[in-house]
């Protein structure tokens, strides 16, 4: 029999979460150290809030911690979704938009995620034959000519007040090449898409 294997689905470590605590270790969640709580966070058995931070940061780190996702069979791998923005939570010209790849499952995991959390983005997928964030990047197929074209064809200039595009924290790499080609500011999100919700907090739009 052969084992089944499965794709990283990049959820935050309890390092990740970190970066949204206060690191007092007050103890008022429950955990001796905000370290430990972070590591509930990623463990998935916390139910308490860290009453340190600002309220809503506290509960988009509990929501993020509660949001459940199957595991991802590599089987499923290269389906496509179309290129298409997708408005999520009534967003207006002010929202976030947000760049990913056009695997099907990457698309519905972060749509299902930000509905979950109450954001008010647009998500634009743009096209890598299919592939997942992690493997376009490294197969080279999250391209700034893709972003540009799905910008064009969804006539994202129209929808926002605003010039900035948010790219997936593996697709560091070609911010620069994006910034040069769409002429839009360009933002870097988190490694864990898993963490969008919370770092729109603190997100600049320009």
């Amino acid at each position: 029999m052969i084992e089944q294997e499965f794709a990283d689905l990049y959820y935050p470590t309890a390092d990740d979460f970190m970066e949204y605590l206060p690191g007092l270790d007050c103890g008022n969640c429950g955990f001796s150290t905000c370290f430990d709580y972070a590591t509930s966070l990623s463990n998935k058995t916390s139910q308490t809030i860290c009453t340190e931070c600002e309220e809503k940061i506290a509960n988009l780190l509990l929501a993020i911690s509660n949001f459940h996702v199957e595991p991802l069979p590599f089987n499923v791998m290269m389906e496509q979704a179309k290129c298409q923005v997708i408005p999520i939570g009534l967003p207006d010209r002010n929202s976030p938009l947000i760049v990913t790849c056009n695997f099907v499952e990457t698309v519905r995991i972060l749509t299902d995620l930000l509905i979950a959390t109450k954001a008010k983005v647009y998500l634009l997928p743009t096209f890598t034959h299919g592939y997942s964030v992690d493997n376009a990047v490294h197969e080279k197929m999250f391209k700034a000519l893709e972003v540009w074209k799905a910008m064009q064809e969804n006539n994202v200039e129209n929808l926002l007040g605003h010039n900035t595009l948010i790219i997936p924290g593996l697709a560091e790499k070609e911010r620069n090449n994006i910034k040069q080609l769409t002429k839009w500011n360009v933002e870097v999100g988190p490694v864990s898409g898993f963490l969008l919700p919370v770092y729109l907090e603190g997100v600049k739009l320009r």
